[in-house]
């Protein structure tokens, strides 16, 4: 009996730090195919595709998943460049205000400018 116990006991201590893990983040990921999958792995088939899967049969969960999370980690590359962008010009515009007014109408000129280059 005690070692029926023990036994269970480490199975246990086994299973229940995996069961707690946290799920993949994408930012931990280059693209999203891979996080996707590490997802996949961590939640389990059925949890993925009920989570992601939008057909009758739920076995497009993966593509679904893929294309989601790209367009999120290409929208916050847009964010960022357009955050970098607008400091760059607000420190063009503080340093040199008489030349800023020259080459550009207004901030938002200088931002678009920016990105394109």
């Amino acid at each position: 009996m005690k070692r029926m116990l023990i036994v269970s006991a480490v199975l246990s201590a086994l299973v229940v730090p995996s069961a707690l893990a946290a799920d993949p983040v994408p930012a931990d990921f280059k693209n999203a195919a891979k996080y996707c999958k590490a997802l996949r792995e961590s939640k389990g088939v059925e949890a993925f595709q009920t989570q992601w899967g939008k057909n009758a049969n739920k076995k497009n969960a993966y593509g679904k998943c893929v294309s989601a999370t790209a367009k999120a980690k290409a929208e916050n590359r847009e964010d960022a460049a357009e955050a970098k962008a607008s400091a760059d010009c607000k420190k063009q515009k503080a340093d040199d205000p008489a030349k800023f007014a020259e080459a550009y109408k207004n901030l938002g000129q200088c931002v678009k400018a920016s990105k394109t280059d």
